[in-house]
């Protein structure tokens, strides 16, 4: 009688890629989800300042470390949001065992589940045709998508538990479809909705840097060797004059920085405005220099407020 074999290569090969495969597909997944929403938080940041983030050439790292502060919040929500349903879940299904086979409950159920297919009839309406959807809001559309889900789900888990208050069965046929299509309806819904976040999120950061560029204490000296013809009632220009050896010949303060990369830096005025915007992508190269200057208590300069003072900025009014 022969020994049994071993388990040939061919099968160790096969067991390790679908370990590998279970472990890069999620990673993968992942890692698009976080660039993606950080592309969307980054890209309504930039064109709050008229900016686009291919001019200074943002990476993959850089959409990914963006989405973190994004993602968190959200995350954050959707756990405190499935706690809640959980238990919900199990109270409720204690609560319809002990109220009994009850007409009223068996209407509650019902009545979850018309609900929750108008909701969804509403919510596709209006994606399909949002000239006739009465949902106006594209913040709206996926809440109603997502409530029309989560009650279909709760009229179909009640009517399940009034026939099985005795003996627990295993879910039906139906009931594996509900719960297939409500999670499919809650996925694109949060997908949706933190898409619509990430925006949101972007233009905030936005007004809150634009708001602190008059006060902020680094500021931004560029020497240039040709005129930018900066706007003058944003940017302090200075010739530098034309002396043998010198290289620069233009000189620009009340600068800020909005983006810094190892080949272009952006920058934009102390008094920046939605009204008033104005931006510089300066090359990192022999034609331009860039010189930080950090000024302790620029905001305490009482001569120099953001919409009182003549000054351009801060750092060059009188103390």
């Amino acid at each position: 009688m022969s020994a049994p074999s071993s388990p040939t290569p061919t099968v160790a090969v096969d067991k390790w890629i679908g370990v590998v495969a279970g472990v890069v597909a999620p990673t993968t997944v992942i890692t698009g989800l976080c660039y993606y929403f950080g592309f969307v938080s980054a890209r309504a940041y930039f064109a709050y300042f008229g900016v686009d983030t291919e001019s200074f050439h943002y990476s993959t790292a850089d959409y990914v470390l963006r989405s973190v502060s994004v993602l968190y919040p959200a995350l954050v929500i959707a756990l405190v949001v499935a706690c809640a349903l959980f238990a919900i879940r199990v109270y409720g299904w204690r609560a319809l065992r002990e109220v009994g086979d009850s007409r009223l409950a068996h209407r509650a159920g019902w009545a979850a589940i018309v609900t929750g297919a108008i909701l969804t009839a509403l919510a596709v309406l209006g994606v399909v045709a949002p000239r006739f959807s009465v949902l106006r809001s594209t913040v709206l559309i996926p809440v109603v998508l997502a409530a029309g889900a989560l009650l279909t789900v709760a009229g179909s888990e009640a009517l399940a538990a009034l026939r099985s208050r005795d003996t627990p069965r295993s879910a039906t046929s139906a009931q594996r479809s509900v719960w297939m299509f409500a999670g499919v309806a809650i996925v694109l819904a949060s997908f949706w909705l933190t898409n619509i976040f990430a925006d949101w999120y972007g233009q905030l950061q936005a007004q809150r840097t634009a708001a602190d560029l008059w006060d902020r204490e680094t500021v931004v000296t560029l020497d240039t060797t040709e005129p930018l013809f900066a706007p003058r009632n944003l940017v302090l220009e200075t010739p530098l004059g034309t002396q043998p050896g010198q290289r620069f010949t233009h000189r620009y303060e009340c600068l800020r920085t909005l983006v810094v990369r190892p080949d272009r830096w952006v920058l934009v005025p102390a008094r920046w405005t939605v009204e008033n915007g104005y931006s510089l992508i300066i090359p990192i190269d022999d034609s331009s220099r860039v010189s930080l200057t950090k000024l302790d208590g620029l905001s305490d300069n009482k001569e120099a407020t953001k919409w009182e003072s003549p000054w351009q900025c801060p750092e060059i009014a009188p103390l």
